[in-house]
């Protein structure tokens, strides 16, 4: 199966694509996986860039002919899975294979509540009332309700909400639309399918919620792909806890106010009611300070009026489900209502109930020790979140349940050279109770592998990390650090990222890379526009420079010229103030363990690898990577953090890199 017949210079695959090579890693990570199944075991696997991955997971896994589920990071990785490498992959193996690709329900038209916003005259501006006729135009013709196909509507679009459905809102069977709705369609066709890609919200969503449709397929797949696995832990940890948010809460208003006046006009003052849920609501956000932050259970308490705005909006809640009580039996919408009312009160008095308050955890059981509560204020909204401090147990015991084959593939696992962080984040550390229960149910294998990127970065790339002048405490560091990016830019014959650790600092680099580079050279800066926009816009600009933060440290690939220069602000230490940080280094050192070294460095080690990894992608791709903190190569622990990249070229001063972008501008295939 792993032959040259498949993967040599003569194979099928050399044969299917014009300059294919060998990669030995991609046929050592295929014959892995390729166990794994057969073993109904567990790989972790740490692929570097270039490896090819996905065909390595995938061609295994076709041609043991078995259903198979593959969940990757972003909607973006499920449609590259679903148009590029699946059908390459059975094309080259001349199998046919049923696809389904499933998203969760707000990527699908809901026929219901698109035809209610149609009706229900509340939109404000000609822009939206325009979206909103484009959606219902794509409606009628799309087979499967996906809205990523229909370009130019915003994924931040306001429009959004209003034509889809959440599990709050959705009415399920009781539907009149329920026989044509795409979500339906899109669960049914999942289930008849051989291979399946979700993503890792959905996949999450439904291990909590078993609401999302992929809570009948696990049991049905023999093999569980889990690729971008380093963001398994983060993303968990969102849907295993609980969220309350004002975003929630506006919603609930509108659709009382639309179902109010289109099922029982005139029988309620609906307009009251719901410009009173709206009233508390916004006096709740505005107790809080203006900005994006994040602040602990105790820091919100002590906001001024916040109990007193908190217990105004319970209350408001508790009204509309007296209020809402009389129309129960006059359509399914009002008993949906009531039961929303009813589940936001409870999720607020949960949150803010003081017998509640976090443990210390240096005398509370584990179980206690689990969740945080903590509150993310955005510009418009509050969320009010109680989180799981890990996933390793609930992970872990999903894993458990049947034997099955889990491959766990990311370009980045691994710290210093073994997987010892991630099985821990994982639930699957030497002597974990989870894996030892595990082993008793299944008796799975768990095997590890680390294959290196085939990329020769000696040559194709260089690293400059200046010694002296770059510390991130000092008040003008952005500055120094956009001083030293415009000296490169100016030479860069490519495109430019400028990646920040803190939104903070990308107003004050954007704004003096203006200053400091030519007319005319194109500056683009994180919140100005959408991140589709703002990526569509660096890729049709040969020499854009891009100033972003966290978002534009993964999941974003411009091989070539098209990104050449990667500079990063400082080392990405995860602040120690966030709530969720916080809690996470008080329970390490309350068990007598170091914070900073078992989980800030390792934290710091896998988003510098995602952030340097933008940098090279193809063996053609060449450039540069400035890491603007000089503690990475002055202090012992910055050292591991070099370590933990891969081996780029080095040089010490500024003109050294520059006369590298320069060397490369004049040859031909840098063109």
């Amino acid at each position: 199966m792993l032959s040259d017949a498949l993967w040599g210079e003569r194979g099928l695959f050399a044969a299917a694509l014009p300059g294919w090579h060998e990669r030995p890693g991609q046929r050592k990570l295929a014959a892995a996986v390729s166990r794994a199944i057969g073993e109904r075991g567990i790989l972790l696997a740490e692929a570097g860039t270039g490896t090819g991955k996905t065909l390595a997971y995938l061609v295994p896994a076709l041609m043991h002919g078995e259903r198979v589920i593959v969940s990757t990071a972003t909607r973006a990785l499920q449609d590259q899975l679903s148009r590029k490498d699946l059908p390459l992959a059975s094309e080259v193996l001349g199998v046919q294979v049923r696809t389904a690709v499933l998203k969760g329900r707000a990527n699908y038209v809901c026929h219901y509540r698109l035809k209610r916003a149609q009706s229900d005259g509340l939109l404000d501006t000609r822009r939206a009332v325009q979206e909103l006729r484009r959606v219902a135009r794509f409606a009628g013709t799309s087979v499967d309700g996906d809205l990523s196909a229909l370009s130019g509507l915003d994924e931040h679009s306001p429009i959004i909400p209003l034509v889809t459905s959440t599990r709050d809102n959705c009415l399920g069977s009781d539907c009149p639309d329920y026989r044509q709705c795409f979500v339906m369609r899109a669960r049914r066709e999942a289930l008849a399918a051989d291979v399946v890609i979700i993503n890792h919200h959905l996949f999450f969503a439904n291990v909590a919620l078993r609401d999302e449709g992929v809570a009948e397929l696990l049991p049905s797949a023999t093999t569980v792909v889990l690729d971008e696995a380093h963001q398994l832990s983060d993303i968990g940890a969102q849907f295993l806890g609980t969220a309350i948010g004002t975003a929630q809460a506006h919603d609930l208003a509108r659709d009382i106010l639309a179902c109010g006046t289109q099922l029982a006009r005139g029988l309620a003052d609906w307009q009251s009611l719901s410009s009173r849920l709206q009233k508390a609501v916004r006096d709740q956000r505005l107790t809080a300070p203006m900005g994006q932050h994040r602040m602990d259970w105790g820091q919100a308490q002590a906001l001024p009026g916040w109990r007193d705005a908190l217990r105004q909006w319970q209350a408001e809640l508790a009204a509309l489900e007296v209020a809402l009580d009389p129309f129960d039996a006059l359509a399914p919408e009002f008993a949906r209502l009531i039961a929303r009312c009813r589940e936001q009160r409870e999720l607020l008095t949960s949150w803010q109930r003081d017998t509640a308050i976090e443990p210390d955890v240096s005398t509370a059981p584990p179980a206690a020790q689990e969740a945080v509560r903590w509150l993310e204020v955005g510009s418009h909204h509050l969320r009010l979140l109680a989180t799981p401090l890990g996933i390793g147990a609930a992970f872990s015991a999903l894993l458990a349940q049947r034997p099955q084959a889990w491959v766990l593939v990311s370009a980045t696992l691994t710290l210093d050279g073994g997987f010892r962080y991630t099985r821990a984040r994982l639930g699957l550390g030497e002597g974990s109770p989870a894996l030892d229960a595990m082993e008793g149910v299944s008796a799975p294998r768990l095997r590890e592998l680390r294959v290196e990127s085939p990329f020769d970065y000696a040559r194709q790339t260089r690293l400059l990390v200046p010694r002296t002048g770059f510390h991130p405490s000092d008040a003008d560091h952005a500055l120094h650090v956009a001083d030293l990016a415009a000296r490169l830019i100016a030479v860069n014959p490519g495109g430019s990222f400028v990646l920040t650790t803190t939104l903070r600092a990308i107003g004050r680099i954007a704004q003096r890379l203006r200053e400091l580079l030519p007319p005319g050279r194109t500056v683009l800066e994180q919140a100005s526009e959408s991140k589709q926009v703002l990526l569509q816009r660096f890729s049709i600009d040969s020499r854009a420079v891009l100033v972003g933060s966290h978002s534009f440290w993964e999941g974003v690939d411009f091989p070539g010229d098209k990104l050449t220069l990667v500079v990063i602000d400082k080392l990405p230490f995860a602040p120690p103030d966030d709530p969720m940080v916080a809690a996470r280094l008080k329970r390490l050192e309350a068990a007598g363990r170091n914070g900073f070294m078992d989980y800030s460095l390792p934290q710091a080690a896998l988003a510098l690898q995602q952030g340097a990894g933008r940098l090279v992608r193809s063996e053609r791709d060449w450039g540069v990577l400035a890491v603007c903190d000089q503690r990475l190569v002055t202090t012992g622990w910055g050292k591991r953090l070099l370590a933990s990249l891969q081996p780029f070229g080095r040089v010490q001063a500024v003109e050294e890199a520059m006369d590298f972008l320069v060397a490369h501008s004049h040859k031909p295939e840098a063109d």
